[in-house]
């Protein structure tokens, strides 16, 4: 999709985002649709909060927004964020090498390289980014996932167009005492889904796990086996396929929906708080009671553990990246 595609599909509103929720009468509803809070838009860059947390997941029907304002770079121990953001392009005539976007304390002779006590999981949106490791560069396109684990990186743009991206930063909680389960060291698959996993080696290519049912195909991208103690936790799944994360855990995955009619077995209710980013085609969330609405590229849904259902509409494939975080430890103790 074009950038200019993209702006189109948005609208006037960076980012739509939909939020879903459980009133105290117990009714599964739309709580907020519309800009988050938290969000920024200026002629060259865009910010977009859509999900924060201050730690462990607090309840599953928390406010999923900072109580303060501005962006902080890692969230505290155990907490998470999660952000849609627009980058500039290649200004006309300038150096490539003089685009990296610089951080604090970097170095002049490696600008804007930098580690981050924090997992990152990743998707480009629209445009072409450059991620350069310390075993040289990489190219990032759209539909494209970039998981990384603490390592050196930086980024800039890769040509004179625009880039937008889907990041959620994890800050690991070392007092996490959870075990660790069903995960396997991350290898190179075959499935159509590009994934880059930083580490020793870097890991670049297909992903491994995918399972497909009636219209709809989930590819598994990530997964932490539990509550987040490392940067370099996780990896991919060891063991029966799970619609749910293990406890404390969370599933990072490409979801892709023919167009079909709406089905009954579709509904479904997890013990997860989502985030839900649309890639490509559009969509139908309908919840119960007749409460539905329609979804295009660059709209987010965070899905508060309400009964729902997706059914994908038009001519096109329906995309979306799917960040599952389990909320049954919370539920636990409630």
């Amino acid at each position: 999709m074009s950038a200019q595609a993209y702006d189109h599909a948005m609208g006037q509103t960076f980012v739509r985002r939909v939020v879903t929720g459980i009133d105290a009468a117990g009714r599964h509803l739309i709580t907020a649709d519309g800009a988050a809070p938290n969000t920024i838009v200026t002629d060259t860059v865009a910010v977009s909060e859509v999900l924060w947390l201050d730690g462990p997941l607090p309840s599953i029907s928390d406010d999923p927004d900072n109580a303060d304002s501005g962006f902080a770079l890692e969230p505290p121990p155990g907490g998470a964020s999660a952000r849609i953001i627009r980058m500039p392009g290649i200004p006309a005539g300038a150096d490539p090498d003089s685009t990296w976007l610089r951080v604090a304390g970097d170095s002049e002779s490696k600008p804007g390289m930098h580690a981050t006590d924090t997992l990152d999981l990743m998707v480009v949106l629209e445009g072409c980014v450059v991620m350069g490791l310390e075993d040289g560069e990489r190219v990032i396109g759209p539909g494209e996932f970039v998981i990384q684990r603490g390592t050196l990186h930086r980024w800039r743009p890769a040509d004179e167009h625009g880039w937008t991206y889907f990041v959620a930063m994890l800050r690991p909680d070392i007092d996490a005492n959870t075990d660790i389960v069903n995960v396997k060291p991350v290898t190179t698959g075959d499935k159509a889904v590009r994934r880059v996993v930083t580490g020793s080696p870097v890991v670049d290519g297909g992903a491994v796990d995918a399972v497909s049912m009636s219209a709809i195909t989930m590819t598994d991208v990530w997964h932490t086996g539990g509550p987040l103690q490392s940067v370099d936790q996780g990896g991919d799944p060891d063991g029966p396929w799970s619609l749910v994360p293990p406890t404390g855990g969370l599933w990072f995955r490409l979801v892709e929906l023919t167009p079909a009619p709406p089905f009954e077995k579709g509904w479904h209710v997890t013990p997860t708080v989502d985030v839900d980013v649309v890639l490509r085609g559009r969509v139908v969330l309908e919840l119960p009671d007749g409460v539905q609405t329609e979804l295009g590229p660059g709209d987010v849904v965070i899905q508060r553990g309400t009964n729902h259902r997706w059914t994908a509409i038009g001519d096109e494939q329906f995309v979306m990246a799917s960040l599952m975080m389990d909320a049954t430890a919370v539920n636990a103790r409630m």
